[in-house]
């Protein structure tokens, strides 16, 4: 069981259900009426899980005169739920973020990712290690997550797997 079966199993189906019209419906503003018959969630049971998302960052409120509209924030919290909604992992999410830092041709995931952490290779040139080591911190922050990562050039990780040192399991979370 993955992604979005495995949520609505643990967790309300109908906060599910919003949270997927959102994202489906990304950068549009939306009326809670809108909103209640796109997920098919009650309207209350909808604006209570839309004041919820709008506290946790995930939804901003915007009045226009008497009205509220809302707007699925686009964030790295987003992001992360988007990933977890299409199957996806925190390392998948990392890659996602990570790949448009410099000249990244390949971002591996070496050996399997566990719960808390993941180790990363990052194959590129020019590659602002500050902004990955930012990147790094901050979903430590924000999920919990170690990511473990090494940048090398490309030449460099074929040396070094033709003497054997990135052996074992590898997987493609991005190539150009």
């Amino acid at each position: 069981m993955r992604g979005q079966a495995l949520l609505s199993e643990l967790f309300d189906r109908k906060v599910i259900k919003v949270l997927m019209f959102l994202v489906a419906n990304m950068n549009k503003d939306l009326y809670l009426n809108e909103i209640s018959h796109g997920s098919n969630v009650p309207l209350a049971t909808s604006f209570r899980i839309l004041g919820k998302m709008a506290r946790l960052g995930i939804v901003q409120e915007v009045k226009v005169r008497k009205l509220k509209l809302y707007r699925c924030v686009s964030n790295d919290s987003i992001d992360f739920l988007e990933g977890l909604l299409k199957g996806g992992s925190v390392a998948d999410s990392f890659a996602k973020a990570v790949a448009s830092y410099g000249n990244i041709e390949e971002i591996l995931l070496h050996g399997k990712e566990e719960a808390d952490k993941a180790n990363i290779l990052i194959i590129g040139t020019g590659i602002n290690h500050n902004e990955v080591k930012m990147l790094c911190a901050d979903y430590k922050e924000k999920f919990k997550f170690n990511i473990n990562y090494l940048t090398l050039e490309k030449e460099q990780y074929e040396q070094m797997s033709r003497m054997g040192l990135y052996s074992g399991k590898k997987s493609v979370l991005f190539r150009k």
